[in-house]
């Protein structure tokens, strides 16, 4: 059955008049019930011990009445304090000092005795010298009963102006330095700026002045509450905080119920870890972080070749960001690696996830979020290490987005959202979109740990509430609908937000043709132009669900596009027998089988001159925007969207794909002799013919003696279209090359051609023209 934890860190109870910041944790059943709680690293209300000394005057200014007033004070307060952490002792002073009763007469009874007994001396007012007397002799005398780090608290009763010096003695230099909280009650006309200097600070506070003896009873409840208060205070506690303000609770991981406690040992930071609820806790620190490093801020527990592991972060360790990995060794934790951020104040370590990237058990990555790292026009980033089997982090790279929206503020592992076997992440900014926020989602990849780009952005702007601080916290490991898919559960300001998956289909795309290649037969140049189909392409989609989801989806609408010769200027082939432009067709369809195929037919001209190129076809397909109702699922990312096929063209060779030329050459003059006079032609009828296959990149070569040249070829007939193209290279005077029909000759083609041939003055007046017999190439191609 699922369990949930959730812990406030914002469990504040009063210890006298202290407020302690402590945490509460609740257990929750799958159907949210609360079933059991706990205060893990609860500061329970302790009371420091406190040593005061009531030292107080004994001077022949005033009478054994007001002498004894005195003492009734001294009895009332100790009366009323007697079951608190308080000691107390008492001395009196005049000319010379004598004590009364010591912290040890005191709990062992005595005191109220000694004090009823003692006499008055009736002398000088020797106060600096009473107050020395009292810091070498009780307060630092542990054998009458003094406590070395109790709270020290010094209560002065006088009627008079000191009698003496505190230049020599230093008295109240000296217990300051041993912060010794002095409280001073002046009786009758006592100078108040002397009064003053002997009380600590806030001197306005801790000093009172009365007119007579009868007045000690008016402040007696008003100064019994500040002393019982310095019993728990602040004043009496602020030597090292522990678990007063731990927040335990902060962060935690519940796998094995490790919390954060930031607050502890003076912000600190620890962790605490329990195996159960009502289990011993163990409290776990680095003692090399400074305080106000705030460790325990984030906890993430992971896992490496059955090692356990714990990794924290401290986000305001030396104002950089710490991350801290811990290691049990011989049942201890002991601190394996420390990782600092890199910029001050970016809050580097605040979050953090621990990702097996393949279930198998061990941990493969961890992700840690910076949300305050300042990168104009980005805030926030997270940083992706590798923990390798030494048990150390590395880092593998770093993401951020195009927003000043805090990202990195949440981290979550997802369970397999795409149905590639790989664990996902969904990453919180929730101050992007002014506050409303934003969560980002990133597939899984094995080596990388992630993809660098997100594959979807969720907005809190896209839902109809006005969510606020959408994104501040995430997680997405349960299938809270039932249906075989991850959910992802979102936290906002006041607001839960759950986010169904949608099953994820993965789609493939084939081209076939039919029949295996385009027939050269139908192509003529010389007839008159029609176009006619050429082949039938069939488009088929292969259609698979890659999540394991229970409720199988409706299926798809998918949209297409079918590109004819892209690559070239202009098409041979197009989709239309009416429209030669028609070179793209575009289609929308339903898929819900899982095969689905469609048929379009493919139009060319009967004049193509390129019979040697293949038809290139190219199909691209999407997700079409506008899903039909009950059409819920996603198109699978790693789904290749496009597919290419190139369909040849017939070639006309009798065995085995290797077409085998048979060419014939034979030309004729119309004269044999030739009377040259300039700017003088005569002429060549040529015939080619090829009565075997299909003759590829034919050449037909004319060679000359010197005072002739090349001038005009004319077609005579042929059996079908042949073109020529004749030229020289530079410089070759002798020479002429043709080309036949690029690229192909067809079989049992012959043309006939005269060529005029120009004479010039070098050639001998009187030629004589010799042919001799036709020649005969067989080619291979």
């Amino acid at each position: 059955a699922h369990r949930v934890m959730a812990c406030s860190p914002g469990l504040a109870h009063e210890c006298d008049g202290n407020s302690y910041l402590n945490s509460i944790c609740y257990q929750f059943n799958s159907q949210l019930h609360i079933t059991s709680n706990f205060t893990p690293a609860f500061q329970e209300c302790t009371k420091k011990i406190v040593d005061l000394v009531f030292l107080f005057d004994g001077s022949g200014s005033m009478t054994v009445d007001e002498f004894d007033k005195n003492k009734g004070f001294i009895n009332n307060i100790m009366t009323t304090l007697k079951n608190s952490s308080i000691k107390f002792a008492a001395v009196q002073f005049s000319t010379n000092t004598r004590t009364v009763f010591n912290f040890r007469d005191y709990q062992e009874e005595r005191a109220l005795d000694n004090l009823w007994k003692e006499k008055h001396m009736a002398d000088l007012t020797n106060t600096h010298k009473a107050i020395d007397f009292v810091l070498n002799n009780i307060f630092e005398n542990q054998a009458a009963g003094a406590t070395a780090d109790a709270t020290k608290v010094l209560v002065i009763i006088t009627d008079g102006n000191p009698s003496d010096s505190d230049r020599r003695l230093n008295s109240i230099k000296r217990s300051d330095e041993k912060n010794i909280i002095r409280f001073v009650i002046g009786v009758k006309n006592v100078d108040l700026t002397k009064l003053k200097s002997l009380a600590s600070e806030p001197k306005e506070n801790n000093t009172f002045l009365i007119e007579d003896y009868n007045g000690l009873k008016g402040i007696l409840d008003n100064f019994q509450k500040k002393i019982f208060n310095i019993e728990g205070s602040k004043t009496a506690l602020a030597g090292n905080l522990t678990k007063e303000m731990s927040q335990s609770g902060f962060s935690a991981v519940y796998d094995t119920l490790v919390l954060g406690s930031v607050g502890s040992n003076n912000w600190r930071g620890s962790l605490f870890e329990t195996e159960g609820l009502r289990s011993e806790e163990r409290e776990i620190q680095d003692p090399t972080l400074d305080k106000d490093s705030y460790m325990g801020y984030s906890v993430a527990v992971g896992k490496k070749n059955e090692n356990l592991l714990y990794f924290t972060g401290a986000p305001r360790s030396e104002h950089m960001g710490r991350i801290l990995l811990f290691n049990k060794v011989n049942n201890n934790w002991i601190v394996a690696q420390r990782l600092p951020g890199e910029q001050m104040g970016s809050y580097f370590g605040a979050e953090l996830c621990s990702v097996d990237i393949d279930s198998d058990g061990n941990t493969d990555f961890l992700l840690v979020g910076a949300p305050m790292f300042h990168q104009p026009p980005r805030e926030g980033r997270i940083y992706v290490y590798t923990l390798s089997d030494k048990i150390q982090m590395l880092m593998e790279m770093n993401v951020s987005v195009l927003s000043q929206g805090r990202f990195g503020s949440s981290i979550s592992s997802l369970t397999d959202l795409n149905g590639d076997g790989l664990k996902d992440v969904a990453v919180g900014a929730p101050l992007e979109d002014d506050h409303r926020g934003a969560v980002y989602i990133y597939l899984g990849e094995k080596l990388k740990g992630i993809r660098p780009e997100f594959s979807q952005r969720i907005s809190a702007v896209m839902m109809r509430s006005k969510l606020q601080f959408f994104g501040q916290s995430i997680d997405g490991k349960m299938d809270l609908g039932e249906d075989g898919l991850t959910d992802i559960v979102v936290g906002a300001r006041g607001a839960v937000v759950v986010l169904r998956s949608r099953p994820v289909l993965s789609i493939s795309a084939h081209l076939h043709f039919h029949p295996s290649e385009i027939s050269t037969d139908r192509f003529d140049c010389l007839a008159k132009e029609i176009i006619s189909p050429v082949v039938t392409l069939t488009a088929c989609f292969n259609m698979a669900e890659a999540t394991k989801s229970k409720v199988l989806s409706a299926g798809m609408n998918v949209s297409y596009s079918l590109d004819v010769d892209p690559v070239r200027q202009r098409s041979r082939a197009f989709y239309s027998d009416t429209n030669k432009g028609a070179r793209s067709l575009l289609s929308t369809v339903e898929l819900r089988k899982e095969r689905t195929c469609f048929n379009h037919s493919v139009y060319m001209t009967q004049c193509v001159i390129d019979t040697l190129s293949p038809i290139i076809i190219q199909l691209h397909f999407s997700q079409s925007e506008s899903q039909q109702e009950g059409l819920t699922a996603m198109l699978n990312t790693a789904s290749p969207t496009q597919a290419v096929v190139e369909v040849p063209f017939e070639k006309n060779c009798k065995e085995n794909e290797i077409c085998v030329a048979e060419l014939e050459v034979d030309f004729n003059f119309i004269t044999s002799t030739l009377l040259v006079v300039d700017q003088s032609y005569f002429n060549v009828t040529i015939r080619l013919s090829n009565h075997g296959d299909d003759s590829y990149n034919t050449s037909l070569t004319l060679l000359y003696p010197p005072g002739l040249s090349f001038s005009m070829m004319h077609l005579l007939k042929s059996t079908r279209r042949t073109v020529f193209s004749c030229g020289g290279l530079e410089g070759e005077m002798d020479r002429t090359t043709c080309s036949v029909s690029i690229p192909v000759y067809r079989s049992k083609t012959t043309v006939s051609d005269y060529l005029d041939i120009p004479a010039n003055n070098t050639v001998n007046p009187l030629v004589k023209l010799l042919k001799c017999c036709p020649s005969m190439i067989k080619t291979q191609s």
